[in-house]
């Protein structure tokens, strides 16, 4: 347990160092997920034990560790959808960091023997979130995330899931500008 508090604080300490203040220029980049979901509460949970997910995810990386995110994805079987906007908080300045975040949108949960018609399926929906970011400096990353979602349809569903998405930036992450205030 020491030696990983040691670890913890040696890579709090190299992250944090750095050479003044730069000045930050936002940057976006965009990519394909795919995840599965696992059903959490009984009645959703009877009828299927789990769902895969397929999307297109955005990521504007509006401060230096604060992004917008979007996510549009399908859900199978069942043919579910989902369309989700939301905020995520980069915990580490470095090239591999964790995150939190949260999402809220739309989404049809994937069709079974409970909810068989789309307003059955279909309200809104919010999640937490959190992962790891690799390569956040590099014009390809990917993101590993785990999160618990609630979907308001006819009854209150919940799941949890795990996805992994890579992300194509648009220009040079992390470019930072000139300053020249001095």
């Amino acid at each position: 347990m020491k030696k990983l508090l040691i670890l913890i604080a040696a890579l709090a300490v190299w992250t944090f160092a750095g050479e003044g203040r730069p000045v930050y220029n936002p940057y976006a980049s965009y990519g394909l997920e795919i995840g599965v979901n696992r059903p959490m509460n009984d009645r959703w949970k009877d009828n299927r034990k789990a769902f895969g997910d397929v999307g297109f995810i955005a990521n504007y990386q509006l401060l230096p560790y604060t992004s917008v995110t979007g996510d549009a994805g399908y859900s199978f079987p069942g043919n579910g959808f989902d369309v989700k906007f939301g905020i995520q908080q980069m915990l580490l300045p470095a090239g591999i960091t964790p995150f939190i975040g949260g999402m809220a949108g739309i989404q049809a949960i994937p069709e079974d023997d409970d909810a068989d018609t789309f307003g059955d399926r279909f309200g809104p929906t919010v999640e937490a979130n959190a992962g790891i970011f690799f390569f956040t400096e590099s014009w390809i990353s990917m993101r590993l995330k785990g999160s618990y979602q609630w979907a308001f349809a006819d009854e209150i569903n919940h799941s949890f899931g795990v996805s992994l998405g890579i992300l194509f930036a648009n220009s040079r992450p992390g470019l930072k500008a000139i300053d020249v205030s001095r």
